[in-house]
């Protein structure tokens, strides 16, 4: 990193590294992700609504919208698409800019196809609140266009596109590459499109080419980034696996991501040299060369981070999330025994729903054949820690607070 003074105020130009392993999001906690997205979501943009005759299928009125010389077979097989969908007519809005299906209405419809598995899991949820063929109409108008940005040779702009970038980059490290490379071959190749099988092939390869995590990150950030920036940066503590992110934005960039993402001033991408460029405030940058003050705790060998006390690992990480707290694996009442940098660190405190933190609290307090008819939390105070924490593993796996 390197320094600089921009109108009196200390500026770093920093390259991010990519070479960490993404950040996991399941398939559940995408759905729980996406059900709270929705109900925040404003949808400015809406399926166009046609006014029909009786009797007229909407396949037809949607090719009958297309002009002269345009790809008037693709239409109609768009407009079957919204209707199997349930929502007949434009239903990802593609005709408000014009009469033809243009490069970039068929880059969104691929994208559409790309996406519609990680949202299959989630379109029960999310029909009882909204129709989900709107959710990823509005979706695909914000991917685009921060993808857009992404790819473009210009440096990115400040603002929720500069966000949106931070976080995919937070989330995704090195497999940042292959979302961009990804989305270069899908716009080539749904330009060559001619036909909706062949959009949908298109849209297919992306999903696998990235792969279903980076999918569903990608519908998650994009989704919390459709607004202004401030709420983009509201929503995202509250996305699945944002602590995480966080950790290794620290570690990995040195910057802290909420504020690299609310304040960076440019963004710069280079495919072609694989680096990513910031300009950012001196007051986004996590760490320093010098010794770690104590809310910034101890970098322990294994990449996760240490703290003196609960207190300062919660001003390092913030909350636990929307719904959620902070769970002790080993538990707190173990620090005089262990130490409390190895109950407070990132490895041993993990975000977990607050129901069934509770129902894990609750099995701790009871009396257990396996504790030999002792409380559980107490017959664990006799437990080495290593046997704590396998136990503690095994608990969560059981009540489902991890694969």
């Amino acid at each position: 990193m390197s320094e600089a003074a921009v109108d009196g105020e200390a500026r770093v130009f920093a390259t991010l590294p990519t070479d960490f392993a993404p950040v996991q999001v399941g398939d559940a906690e995408f759905s729980a992700a996406m059900a709270g997205l929705v109900l925040e979501m404003p949808l400015r943009v809406a399926p166009a609504s046609m006014p029909m005759r009786p009797g007229r299928r909407y396949a037809l009125a949607v090719a009958a919208l297309v002009g002269p010389g345009c790809q008037q077979e693709l239409a109609r097989s768009y407009g079957r698409f919204c209707e199997r969908r349930g929502t007949p007519g434009d239903c990802l809005s593609l005709f408000e800019d014009g009469s033809c299906l243009q490069d970039d209405d068929k880059r969104r419809i691929a994208l559409a196809l790309a996406v519609e598995p990680a949202l299959e899991g989630v379109n029960a949820e999310l029909r009882t609140m909204l129709d989900p063929t709107r959710v990823a109409a509005v979706a695909s108008i914000t991917i685009t266009a921060y993808m857009a940005l992404l790819v473009a040779p210009e440096p990115v702009s400040k603002g929720v596109a500069t966000a949106f970038v931070i976080l995919m980059w937070s989330y995704l490290g090195t497999e940042m590459w292959g979302l961009i490379e990804g989305w270069m071959a899908l716009s080539e190749e749904s330009a060559r499109a001619t036909t909706f099988a062949e959009l949908r092939e298109v849209g297919e390869r992306f999903g696998q080419r990235i792969g279903p995590n980076s999918v569903r990150i990608l519908v998650m950030v994009g989704t919390a980034a459709v607004g202004e920036t401030a709420a983009l940066l509201t929503r995202a503590p509250n996305l699945p696996g944002f602590a995480q992110a966080s950790i290794r934005g620290a570690q990995q960039g040195g910057v802290r991501v909420l504020a690299a993402a609310a304040e960076t001033e440019r963004v710069i991408v280079s495919v072609a040299e694989g680096t990513i460029r910031v300009v950012l405030p001196a007051n986004a940058i996590a760490m320093s060369g010098g010794k770690p003050s104590s809310k910034e705790g101890k970098l322990l060998p294994n990449g996760h981070r240490a703290f003196k006390s609960y207190k300062d690992f919660k001003a390092y990480m913030g909350k636990a999330g929307k719904g959620k707290q902070w769970h002790h694996i080993i538990e707190q009442c173990n620090v005089e025994r262990f130490g409390a940098e190895a109950i407070h660190n990132t490895e041993n405190v993990i975000a977990l729903d607050a129901k069934l933190h509770e129902r894990i609290s609750a099995f701790y307090s009871s009396r257990q054949e396996i504790s030999g008819d002792m409380v559980v939390r107490e017959w664990l105070r006799t437990q080495s820690y290593e046997r704590h924490r396998a136990f503690g593993l095994m608990v969560l796996r059981q009540f489902g607070g991890i694969p």
